[in-house]
């Protein structure tokens, strides 16, 4: 079979079909990989300034961190505000059942647009807002609890290490519910009706729809949600160290400090950029396990026959 023969013209064509991703091939380098390789290489090297005084130190730098008390605590909260986070997938579920059951019409429309809002806010914003609703002394949210118990409420959602990761749990269910509502949604619509009339006609409640009908034709929805909450949890950081007042100690006895807590007091306030790039690739590592996990325990990219 003769080779297609190379001329200017396919040439040219391929330089232009090419320049429409070079820059983004060119970003992608800079300021994706390029900085990964060399996070990968500090964090096995003593390092002062960046580019200046680098010394090999091997494994120094990881046994460091697993010495210490703190890091381990910094995993430890990230793991367990994860796994509370992951309170969006029923939360959205219900919203999303609640608002197929007004239609497809107007009413519905108000209300996907009126739960996913918190998605469009700017997140600064929003955080600065929960410090004032989850503020122990006159916070709107104990004030609101005053009124339904009789007495006045003064739990320290977020200053207290009791509940500082249940107020934390609060804003996050409550900035992401609407993205969960939303897939939900998308899902329960794609369940064809003629299966909900062919149970109706046999008999089957509400209830037993749902158990039998619902769920089961959304387990692929709730695989993606599981997968994606469980990755984003354990990213979290903006919106705990706002929270926090700014401490990247976690505030509320470190109680809140995650990961990329403790990695960005290694950054930039104490600078130890080996420490520092230890920590990121420990993170990678738990962040890729979880994933693994999660992928296969919900069958994620399994083919479906």
């Amino acid at each position: 079979m003769k080779r297609p023969k190379i001329t200017k013209r396919i040439v040219r064509n391929q330089l232009v079909a090419y320049s429409f991703i070079i820059v983004s091939l060119i970003t992608l380098l800079v300021l994706v990989y390029v900085p990964m390789l060399t996070t990968i290489r500090y964090s096995t090297y003593k390092v002062g300034l960046v580019g200046y005084g680098e010394k090999f130190v091997g494994w120094a730098n990881y046994k460091m961190l697993f010495s210490q008390k703190a890091f381990w605590k910094s995993i430890t909260n990230t793991i367990i505000l994860a796994v509370m986070g992951l309170l969006t997938i029923p939360v959205g579920f219900i919203l999303a059942v609640l608002i197929n059951s007004l239609g497809r019409g107007r009413t519905q429309e108000f209300f996907r647009v009126g739960f996913y809002l918190p998605n469009i806010i700017t997140g600064v914003s929003v955080y600065l807002i929960f410090q004032v609703v989850l503020m122990g002394s006159g916070g709107l949210l104990n004030n609101f609890l005053g009124k339904i118990v009789g007495h006045p409420v003064t739990i320290g959602w977020l200053s207290n290490p009791k509940y500082a990761k249940v107020g934390a749990t609060i804003l996050w269910v409550w900035m992401n519910a609407g993205y969960s509502m939303l897939i939900n949604l998308a899902s329960l619509q794609a369940i064809p009706t003629d299966l909900y009339e062919a149970a109706a006609l046999d008999g089957a409640t509400a209830f037993q729809k749902m158990l039998h009908i619902t769920i089961p034709n959304m387990k692929a929805c709730f695989s993606l949600l599981f997968v994606t909450g469980m990755i984003n949890g354990l990213a979290r950081f903006t919106d705990i160290y706002i929270i926090s007042g700014s401490n990247t100690s976690g505030g509320a006895g470190g109680s809140l400090q995650t990961i990329l807590m403790y990695i960005f007091q290694y950054s930039f306030e104490t600078p130890n950029y080996g420490i520092s790039s230890a920590g990121a690739m420990i993170l990678f590592v738990l962040v890729f396990a979880f994933t693994m996990i999660n992928v296969r325990l919900t069958g994620f990219l399994k083919d479906e026959v």
